[in-house]
């Protein structure tokens, strides 16, 4: 018997020629040897398939368009040859410790766990991007410590923990459980995904889980829609964030979740379009909604597939943590003010409406 399992390392790649060779070398030095690398190249038009070029050894699949990371990631899932799929972000270098945490952790319960998540700093190690994730009941990811400095004491565990979603920059996935529930919704385009497919893979009974002992480096993202990269608010990623979100929530959850949050809801979107208009991006808002109502046959059929597989409730998968808001954001003052307030009252309105709501 083998000491590992094969593990596939996968990645979606788009415009990230920058990044490839420290990517693919990083990974070629890790401890636990891997089956393959495979890359899906979204139809870069940077030199990135020149780069991969340099590597015969690694699987390349090119995309005649850009598809977006969703549809290209289940590309990858769909492709892999091995059972354990460990998924990446094509501007990541990993410690070459890094996998052998996260095979450690899945085989403790293989059977109920879906993915294993990393700790993820940024590519100088000043800063974290992610500890682990939770799933807001207003349709927001949480993700624990991200943007704190990775030099204070960490406020996460030292043992792995249960969350509520993993972040895909490096998480290590049952394939059979990913492809069973029919892996990433291709609409999301990209933003927001975590959510969708943790949610649904938990609603089935399985579990999610962060490894402090695993780390990777994350680069700035693409540059179209990251605010690491563009250090300023791109349009493209609020009309992402609101119609995945929202396009998220009509799909998964119950029906009683959404008639009991309709008044945090109503406030959190009055914010929400506050901070829009000041930023200039009103537009991007209204045109979320017309791509919701434009498809909301398709969303409806989507629903009742997904709620024919539910085995555990919105008490158990949804919860009240934090907000996480980009400090581009909360610059001032009075913003991180109001988001204290609102986080304090979010978190009161659930656990009172939780208790009342799972009852009945």
């Amino acid at each position: 018997m083998k000491q590992w399992p094969d593990v596939s390392v996968v990645t979606v790649n788009f415009n990230h020629a920058d990044y490839l060779a420290a990517y693919i070398e990083s990974v070629e030095r890790s401890e636990v040897p891997v089956a393959e690398i495979l890359i899906v190249d979204n139809h870069s038009i940077d030199n990135s398939l020149e780069i991969l070029g340099w590597y015969p050894r690694v699987r390349v699949v090119r995309n005649e368009t850009n598809l977006g990371y969703s549809a290209a990631l289940n590309q990858c899932f769909a492709l892999a040859i091995s059972p354990l799929v460990c998924a990446t972000g094509p501007d990541v270098v990993v410690e070459p410790g890094w996998l052998k945490p996260l095979i450690e952790q899945y085989r403790r319960d293989p059977t109920r766990t879906f993915a294993v998540g990393s700790r993820v700093l940024t590519l100088d190690r000043t800063e974290i991007q992610s500890a682990g994730s939770s799933l807001h009941f207003t349709g927001h990811l949480n993700v624990f410590e991200m943007w704190q400095p990775a030099s204070r004491p960490t406020v996460s565990p030292s043992e792995p923990r249960e969350v509520g979603a993993v972040d895909s920059t490096s998480m290590l996935v049952d394939r059979d459980k990913y492809l069973a529930i029919g892996g990433c919704d291709p609409d999301f385009f990209v933003y927001h995904e975590e959510f969708d497919y943790c949610y649904r893979a938990r609603l089935r009974g399985w579990t999610c889980w962060y490894e402090p002992h695993s780390v990777v480096y994350h680069g700035s993202g693409t540059g179209e829609f990251s605010v690491r990269s563009q250090g300023s608010y791109p349009r493209r990623r609020p009309y992402l964030h609101t119609r995945n979100r929202w396009l998220s929530m009509f799909k998964d959850y119950q029906r009683r979740t959404l008639i009991g949050i309709l008044p945090a809801l109503v406030l959190t979107e009055l914010l929400n379009f506050g901070l829009l208009l000041k930023m200039k991006l009103p537009g991007a808002y209204w045109e979320a909604w017309r791509w919701l109502w434009v498809n909301r046959r398709a969303i409806i059929q989507k629903r009742r597939e997904i709620q024919r597989e539910r085995r555990v409730s919105d008490r158990e998968l949804l919860t009240a943590d934090p907000l996480t808001i980009s400090p581009i954001v909360l610059s001032h003052a009075p913003g991180r003010l109001m988001k204290r307030t609102l986080d304090a009252g979010l978190k009161a309105y659930w656990s009172i409406l939780k208790r009342v709501l799972y009852s009945l």
